[in-house]
């Protein structure tokens, strides 16, 4: 039989709810077993019947737990998380009836209090699910972000490059875009040497299959979507002016 770590008279005097979640789970291994001098006599006409408290109840009931000092007999998750709210008999009055103490342990596991203290007790511990799922929800928020910031990280620097040549008045393509060529245009030199400063950049030209940013398709693309949002930022400017007469 298991030694006893803790006794019920201990238990007693904490307050389980507010023990730190480690605490809670030390003692949820600790259940009291020890060893009862409950004896019971009952007379009857023809003879006396003597119902004696046996250790093997605590393997039978995985939650009864009892008590050395007053050798009573508990529940030992409704100790913990009902108390007041469970059954009286099993939790603060305790149990020394051994008569029909089977029936009684049924009907006990059957109430409401303790399926709710049991699932609790079996809980306690275990990982929360809706947690977890929490966290991978936001892991996956989180990489989601990251994706789409290196996604718009490198059309910034492929449009600050064509502002660069726009400052300049300096055409974006030469006569040979070809990458053998030895006059591709400033903009593609401009790109090349943005990617000795920048590893991302070089990353992303070297690695990606759909979008570069280089092609005349996309450079005229840009132009367009650039030319869109000054035609806009003017067109506010306008509508946002005070007009004296």
């Amino acid at each position: 039989m298991a030694l006893c770590k803790i006794s019920v008279s201990e238990l007693k005097q904490l307050h389980f709810s507010k023990l730190c979640l480690e605490r809670k789970i030390e003692l949820k291994l600790l259940r009291p077993t020890p060893l009862l001098n409950l004896i019971q006599v009952t007379k009857c006409k023809t003879r006396d019947f003597k119902r004696e408290f046996k250790p093997d109840l605590y393997e039978k009931c995985s939650s009864i737990c009892g008590c050395e000092s007053s050798h009573r007999l508990f529940c030992f998750p409704c100790f913990l998380f009902a108390k007041q709210n469970g059954d009286s008999s099993w939790v603060s009055s305790s149990v020394a009836d051994l008569s029909h103490l089977t029936q009684k342990i049924k009907k006990h596991e059957c109430s409401q209090s303790h399926l709710n203290s049991i699932l609790e007790f079996n809980l306690l511990g275990k990982v929360n699910i809706c947690q977890q799922l929490d966290i991978a929800f936001r892991s996956n928020v989180k990489r989601h972000n990251e994706k789409v910031t290196k996604n718009r990280y490198v059309p910034t620097k492929i449009i600050d490059c064509i502002l660069f040549c726009g400052a300049f008045e300096l055409a974006l393509r030469g006569h040979d875009e070809r990458d053998d060529s030895l006059n591709t245009g400033v903009f593609r030199v401009l790109i090349n040497f943005s990617t000795e400063l920048d590893s991302s950049l070089i990353d992303h030209l070297t690695s990606a299959t759909v979008f570069k940013g280089t092609s005349k398709e996309i450079q005229n693309h840009l132009l367009d979507c650039m030319l869109t949002v000054c035609q806009n930022h003017i067109k506010n400017e306008i509508s946002n002016q005070v007009l004296f007469q």
